[in-house]
């Protein structure tokens, strides 16, 4: 017997899904896909995610555009391509899953490790601080192997590239999408 947060309304499919991902990833259909689960057999983090490369791909031909939103395979995917490489239909996962990200985004699901990570970029220029006895080893270490001195970027030219890409406007909706829901 199925529990009631199992069971999916019509009301819940958005039908039109498949289309519109398919019409931005031109000749690479999504309707191609055969289910055939050869990208989930390659699949590099298939232990750690909640829906296999296949799944989500199922789940967007139905509909359940929230299912697939709400899952971590969209974010835990490493995109090392092996599932594009292997799929005999050709269907384009790896390209899939940069739609269905930005999608999340636009929407609001953003995991806090990504929101930690850009803020990170945009207060110090590194998703990882660059600074005190980190800076002085990293130097050093580079130092003995011949490597330039890494130059740090320029903040006010990545706060641009926040702002000009719309990022920002994306990262401040979804903080009050989140507040609100």
């Amino acid at each position: 017997m199925a529990k009631n947060q199992d069971i999916i309304k019509s009301t819940d499919l958005m039908s039109d899904l498949r289309y519109q991902i398919t019409n931005q990833i031109e000749g690479k259909s999504l309707l191609a896909c055969i289910q055939c689960g050869v990208c989930s057999s390659g699949c590099t983090v298939s232990q750690y995610i909640d829906l296999q490369p296949h799944r989500v791909v199922a789940c967007l031909l139905l509909g359940l555009k929230d299912k697939v939103l709400n899952s971590n395979a969209i974010w835990y995917c490493s995109l090392c391509h092996r599932c594009t490489e292997r799929c005999p239909k050709s269907v384009d996962f790896s390209f899939i899953l940069a739609l269905v990200r930005n999608m999340a985004v636009k929407e609001g699901y953003i995991p806090p490790e990504y929101e930690v990570s850009i803020n990170a970029v945009l207060q110090h220029g590194f998703t990882v601080p660059y600074s005190g006895d980190m800076k002085k080893t990293i130097d050093r270490n580079r130092a003995k192997f011949g490597l330039p001195e890494i130059i740090p970027p320029k903040l006010d030219e990545l706060i641009f590239i926040v702002k000009e890409t719309g990022l920002e406007k994306t990262l401040e909706d979804a903080k009050k999408k989140k507040k609100r829901g």
